[in-house]
């Protein structure tokens, strides 16, 4: 390896630097894990310089679509469908009653994995119609409808039954006994009522049986503060903030139009409940909820459950969603909400989640509560309440840690089984989580909605390698800051279990914005037009301008990486733009040749030094990171330029770009298509004044005709190669 002496120093004094700024502990998990990679995984990241290196993570950490959401978001929606059946049944026979009227002691809903009735499907029937209203997919508000319709027209029956008997197959809804009962499920059967009137006269007899318990006869301290009598007399739960709350906001809202003074008396006590809450259980210190308050006791436990603090987070939101915008109280619920939002996201992981107990790191990372969370954020960014740009970011790792705990069968795994309240972390810590919690399943499909709904109403971009919320798009849709102007962000096209064909390069590849302004036209905006659309898709990341080095350095090559996957293929075609200064005016010049020459320089424009390698150390960088990732990397010499020698000859420039690029592509076992000499025939076959009138623009740049012309050339090399690539063409 050659290396200038500029180089040395700077070299020796990196070195010592890296061992300065990364703890031992880490340095030595670091080594750990680059000694698992294998000799040729660290060669591709050897090649890079540091500052370029690809973060492992171990989720998704880029640009989110709303079909990869809304994918997710339909497992969970086959798995509920599947085992939630809507059937009443004689628990004896099995038989499905239909008539209510034959309803008696031996009815009951039929059993699936989860219970109908239950406040943790109260959730799920709002997640099912919220994710309908941000996707249109009817199907999520027809779960919700039917189940809740089923309830409501079965009441009257199974009410009688245990007027008679004092049993009833559907005892929580007839004879609720605490606000676990009733709150959560009334609240969803409002909101379903509001979304669709006509269920209303259908639910109206369970609703207000519900509500009459949460309202007038759940047990109260001396102020009115919903509280329990267990585990000590005059316990406030702070779960109770949203098994009690929301449904007086939506009951309020429902009346409406009905009785003004029952609306006002409603929105009043949903006020009023959140600031008795906030008065005992709100510790300032920490902006969070303490989990219990148990009045007899002098000092009162002071943990902080996640998913209970998740709870009185979403209490607010559906509060603040129910309220009309200047009703006295609202902007004060806002504030606290605000706060609260501040003290979670503070405690949130490097992977996303959140903790059992929120500020105890030993505590496990908990699925329901991240889940919740995730949407309280992200609705509180969609409706205007916190900034997009401090908490985007975090809504959306949120997403990304909760889509982690959605198996292939649609369940949500690692929630917290139901959970009382203690007085000691232990208890905390060792709660059981299983798929069958259903505490999992509502907030996961909130989430999940919330974050298509953030997406499309917000402007998630990554820049400098970070994921970025903006309130503007800055660039238009797709767009990504990196030298060379706004690019698309890399996968965007993927479609399921389907390839992603990268072509990266530069004008001649994609001419400007790729819609031939000027007449002029690169080969890869045709590119696509060859490669079957059902089995792959084509992503132009070329751009104008770049040598290879620039596009490296500027951080092009950094967003096409984070795209990549298993199975996709990179087109590498760069050589035009390489040749010029190292440091002065455009400085996009790489050195010549292939060999891993480095020179450090110091830029004209700046002040700044920057080390420059060899033309074919830049390509060989781009074929060894894509093949890391799994992906097939194809290389190309550049297209000709409009250069003839005599009338009948184009130069080839063999001795040079294209030489190089070859080099490195059987150094590294690639394929290598030599696109200047299978161009540069078509030319020759024309002449050059047809050439000069029909392909060229001007001395590089191409006609569409001539793009054209460079594509199916480049096709016609990929087939005689035998190249993989060949089998999603046309």
């Amino acid at each position: 390896m050659k290396v200038s002496t500029r180089t040395v120093s700077a070299v020796l004094l990196a070195g010592l630097c890296g061992s300065l700024l990364f703890p031992c502990s880490a340095t030595a998990q670091q080594n750990k894990k680059n000694a698992k990679k294998g000799a040729t995984e660290q060669k591709a990241y050897a090649d890079a310089p540091l500052h370029l290196l690809q973060p492992a993570y171990e989720f998704h950490y880029g640009p989110l679509t709303e079909e990869s959401i809304k994918k997710d978001l339909d497992r969970v929606f086959d798995y509920l469908e599947q085992t939630t059946p809507a059937k009443i049944v004689d628990r004896i026979t099995g038989e499905e009653i239909t008539d209510y009227s034959k309803i008696d002691g031996n009815s009951i809903l039929k059993r699936g994995q989860y219970g109908l009735t239950g406040y943790e499907w109260g959730v799920t029937y709002s997640g099912m119609l919220r994710t309908a209203e941000v996707t249109g997919d009817s199907r999520y508000a027809d779960y919700t409808y039917e189940r809740v319709k089923l309830i409501g027209e079965s009441y009257p029956y199974f009410k009688k039954v245990f007027e008679e008997t004092g049993s009833t197959g559907l005892r929580a809804t007839v004879n609720p006994q605490a606000l676990d009962d009733g709150g959560a499920v009334c609240a969803a059967m409002v909101k379903a009522s509001l979304a669709n009137p006509a269920l209303k006269p259908s639910l109206r007899a369970a609703m207000d049986n519900y509500f009459n318990f949460v309202m007038y006869k759940e047990y109260r301290l001396p102020d009115g503060l919903l509280a329990r009598i267990r585990p000590h007399r005059n316990s406030v739960w702070l779960d109770d903030m949203y098994m009690g709350i929301p449904v007086m906001a939506y009951m309020g809202k429902l009346s409406q139009t009905e009785r003004g003074d029952l609306t006002q008396k409603y929105y009043s006590e949903a006020v009023r409940q959140i600031k008795l809450f906030k008065e005992r259980m709100w510790v300032p210190e920490k902006n969070l909820f303490r989990h219990g308050y148990v009045e007899a006791m002098s000092e009162h436990p002071a943990f902080f459950w996640g998913r209970a603090n998740g709870w009185a987070m979403l209490t607010m939101c559906d509060v603040l969603d129910a309220l009309p915008e200047n009703y006295a109280g609202r902007e004060e619920i806002i504030d606290l909400l605000r706060l609260h939002i501040k003290g979670v996201a503070a405690l949130q992981s490097g992977k996303g989640f959140w903790h059992q107990l929120l500020d105890r790191n030993d505590s496990y990372l908990e699925t329901s509560a991240t889940a919740i969370f995730t949407y309280c954020i992200a609705h509180a960014i969609n409706k205007g309440w916190i900034d997009a740009m401090a908490y985007g970011p975090v809504a959306q790792l949120g997403w990304e840690a909760v889509a982690t705990q959605i198996n292939e069968q649609g369940q949500v795994e690692n929630t917290c089984v139901g959970t009382g309240m203690g007085f000691d972390p232990a208890f905390y810590y060792y709660r059981p989580v299983n798929v069958y919690a259903a505490h999992g399943y509502g907030p996961t499909l909130l989430a999940g909605a919330e974050m298509i709904a953030l997406i499309k109403n917000k402007y998630p971009r990554m820049n400098d390698s970070a994921v970025m919320y903006y309130n503007q798009d800055p660039h238009g849709k797709g767009a990504i800051f990196k030298v060379g102007g706004p690019q698309q962000a890399a996968g965007e096209s993927r479609q399921e279990g389907k390839p992603v064909v990268f072509l990266i390069g530069d004008s001649t590849c994609k001419n400007g914005r790729g819609t031939g302004d000027g007449g002029q036209w690169g080969w890869g905006s045709f590119f696509g037009e060859y490669i079957d659309s059902d089995k792959a898709t084509v992503e132009n990341h070329a751009v104008g301008g770049l040598s290879s080095r620039t596009f490296y350095t500027g951080g092009n090559w950094a967003n096409v990486l984070s795209g990549l996957r298993k199975g996709d293929f990179v087109i590498i075609q760069f050589g035009h733009n390489d040749g010029g200064s190292l440091n002065t005016g455009r400085a996009r010049a790489s050195i010549k040749g292939s060999d891993d020459t480095v020179e450090r320089v110091v830029m004209e424009k700046d002040g700044s030094s920057q080390d420059v390698y060899t033309f074919g150390r830049y390509i060989r960088m781009f074929v060894r990171q894509a093949k890391h990732r799994g992906a097939i990397p194809v290389v190309l010499s550049h297209t000709p330029a409009n250069r003839w020698q005599g009338e009948k000859s184009i130069a080839r420039c063999t001795d040079t770009y294209a030489k190089w690029s070859k080099e490195v592509a059987e150094q590294e076992g690639v394929l290598y298509i030599d696109l200047n000499d299978l161009s540069a025939q078509e030319c020759e076959k024309m002449g050059k004044s047809a050439a000069q009138k029909e392909i060229f623009v001007d001395s590089v740049h191409t006609t569409e005709k001539g793009a054209r012309m460079n594509c199916e050339a480049l096709i016609k090399g990929l087939k005689a190669a035998g190249a993989p690539l060949v089998e999603y063409a046309k």
